[in-house]
């Protein structure tokens, strides 16, 4: 854990990430993803680990909703309604 300040820089503000979080991924030139979280902090991810994360969400929904994937699969909007 560090401590840094906010900077001021054109109409930004920037915060200074110290080298040693390099080998975490927050490289010169990198991509990061900036969340803020309902209680105001603020939670700064690489781009890379979001194509991971997003994934695992997707199994998650998916598991929790097994039924759902195939209802979409079945339905076919040129099909012609059921008679009755």
């Amino acid at each position: 854990m560090r401590i840094v300040k906010v900077r001021r820089v054109g109409n930004s503000n920037v915060v200074s990430i110290p080298r040693e979080f390099e080998a975490k991924g927050f490289t010169a030139g990198s991509t990061v993803l900036l969340e803020e979280l309902p209680n105001g902090e603020l939670r700064i991810l690489p781009t890379e680990n979001i194509r991971e994360q997003l994934r695992d969400v997707g199994r998650r929904i998916v598991d929790d909703r097994r039924t759902a994937p195939q209802i979409l699969a079945d339905y076919d909007p040129n099909a012609e309604p059921p008679r009755r």
